[in-house]
């Protein structure tokens, strides 16, 4: 499978310092724009994602949310209240599944147009694809939001790092995406940031690896 689009914009918000080059992600999200009450809900991926769409008409673009764990941090504490015998609030489970993030944005923007929430362990690429799908059935313009927020419980290995990244495309030759059976590279563990750090650097082309594929990446023209 081999697909192509151009970026308009990519973005991205971090909470710690991942390395020198991405140091001006690390930035404490704006949410002025949403109300205190609903902002305490906010998870970490869940702010960061309004952070970067803040300044995108999101009645304009179709929207794409795609994230590997989503809110597993709400789910680990559900579990908990479970294990331990007490009531399972509503609200926290309303919010711990997969299109929470996109939910809560939708209302906060009032936004009517399409939006898609999907899990996908490479989740930028997958984010992408859908949203090149997107721009096939019509829209002109895709922003896609690829999330993650870590593990912060005694259950798994915890991590402090969340972050998300957003992407504007269109259709174009700009970029260009080429799948292909994966049979003996590595697995990426964290592809937003690989896309960051390319980007940014202006490599021209770079591959990444789920269990079944290999997705390489080719820069046709500078964005």
């Amino acid at each position: 499978m081999k697909f192509s689009f151009n970026i308009l914009k990519f973005d991205a918000i971090t909470n710690v310092e991942i390395c020198d080059e991405l140091k001006d992600f690390c930035v404490t999200p704006e949410l002025n724009h949403i109300a205190p009450l609903a902002r305490r809900r906010l998870s970490k991926c869940a702010k960061f994602s309004a952070h970067l769409l803040k300044e995108i008409d999101t009645n304009s673009v179709a929207s794409v949310f795609s994230s590997r764990d989503g809110e597993i941090n709400r789910c680990f504490s559900l579990l908990d209240d479970v294990a331990k015998n007490e009531p399972i609030s509503p609200t926290s489970f309303s919010l711990s599944v997969h299109n929470a993030t996109l939910a809560q944005i939708a209302i906060f923007s009032s936004n009517n147009s399409e939006i898609s929430a999907i899990s996908s362990n490479l989740s930028l690429e997958n984010g992408l694809l859908n949203g090149y799908l997107k721009l096939e059935d019509g829209f002109e313009k895709v922003a896609v939001i690829s999330y993650f927020e870590g593990v912060d419980n005694q259950i798994a290995k915890k991590t402090n790092l969340a972050y998300a990244v957003l992407v504007v495309i269109e259709k174009g030759s700009q970029i260009c995406l080429e799948t292909t059976p994966n049979t003996h590279e590595s697995l990426a563990k964290n592809s937003d940031i690989v896309f960051l750090k390319n980007m940014l650097s202006a490599k021209k082309s770079w591959s990444v690896s789920d269990e079944v594929l290999t997705w390489r990446w080719c820069v046709e023209t500078a964005v």
